[in-house]
């Protein structure tokens, strides 16, 4: 097996209810020997239109945070937690996260990042197994799989008060910009 045969398997999943709601599979977008994994918590409309993950609002101010962080020269893969559509206002199903899991662990494993980026308090607890609020995470180190995971604010959070110009967007250029100790 490897990431396209996976994300086959994942587009064809019917293991809980989201597939019913899904348009087009959202699985990942950028480089599958990236050194930098960024990984969501769900698509959201836009993603599910396009089937790609980032590609909205959100995903727009995703690429700044990434322009204002990384050169060309570092490799980078997008991905969600979970990879079928959740409606906004929708709450997040403990279901839906263990489902999807599977896809993500075998994702990290074939891109083998040295780096994953959590964005958002719920995909940061669910892969930490925690329960803390995101300013306790944010910006802390953490190993998760033998790689390391850095926990930061979501860029929808972010999109919700400014985008580019919200108070904490250098925050998370910060963040992400801390990976680069470890690749």
């Amino acid at each position: 097996m490897d990431l396209i045969k996976l994300e086959q398997i994942a587009a064809q999943c019917k293991l809980c209810s989201l597939h019913i709601g899904q348009d087009k599979p959202v699985f990942a977008r950028g480089c599958p020997e990236a050194d930098i994994l960024v990984c969501g918590m769900c698509p959201g409309p836009y993603e599910n239109a396009v089937g790609s993950p980032f590609v909205g609002t959100a995903g727009k101010i995703l690429d700044e945070i990434l322009n204002k962080s990384f050169s060309l020269k570092h490799r980078v893969y997008i991905t969600n937690l979970v990879k079928c559509f959740v409606p906004p206002g929708k709450n997040l199903d403990m279901l839906w996260m263990n489902t999807c899991l599977p896809y993500f662990v075998i994702q990290v494993q074939f891109v083998k990042p040295k780096v994953i980026i959590a964005l958002g308090k719920d995909v940061s607890n669910y892969l930490l197994g925690a329960d803390n609020q995101m300013g306790a995470m944010r910006g802390n180190v953490y190993d998760y799989m033998n790689t390391k995971l850095i926990c930061t604010y979501h860029p929808s959070f972010l999109a919700r008060s400014g985008g580019v110009n919200h108070k904490h967007f250098n925050t998370v250029v910060k963040d992400f910009s801390k990976a680069l100790k470890y690749v």
